[in-house]
């Protein structure tokens, strides 16, 4: 089973510890708060409403993409993205992460702190 969830929503598949703590991780969560979080959040209403939401920010907003994430593909990472108005006709406010699927921050440590770090250095170098 560790190795299912080392290999599951990632491109390159993740250390069997990793495997073992997501297994852990879902075994103990509360199964009634999961799958209403899930239910709530995954709605056509709620979706549809995202794009309002993100249109509606002030502040600067990034979307870090895994370019293989089978979850949220990066033609909807882009489209979400499009409507805040940082996204401009060039969509600068994606940040495409190669050899990645769902799981940016366990995959490609590195390069989301890269990442992280470039954004937040055109605000304060």
């Amino acid at each position: 089973m560790d190795l299912f969830f080392a290999r599951l929503m990632v491109h390159r598949p993740l250390s069997r510890q990793w495997g073992k703590q997501r297994i852990h991780d879902f075994l103990q969560a509360d199964a009634t708060a999961a799958l209403g979080a899930l239910l709530e959040t995954t709605t056509e209403q709620e979706v549809h409403y995202l794009p309002q939401l993100v249109a509606q920010l002030g502040q600067p907003v990034y979307f870090l993409a895994g370019q293989q994430d089978p979850v949220m593909e990066l033609k909807y990472v882009r489209h979400l993205a499009s409507f805040h108005p940082s996204f401009g006709c060039m969509g600068n406010n994606v940040r495409e992460i190669d050899h990645c699927g769902h799981l940016a921050m366990v995959e490609q440590v590195v390069s989301v702190e890269e990442n992280i770090r470039k954004i937040l250095n055109q605000y304060h170098p």
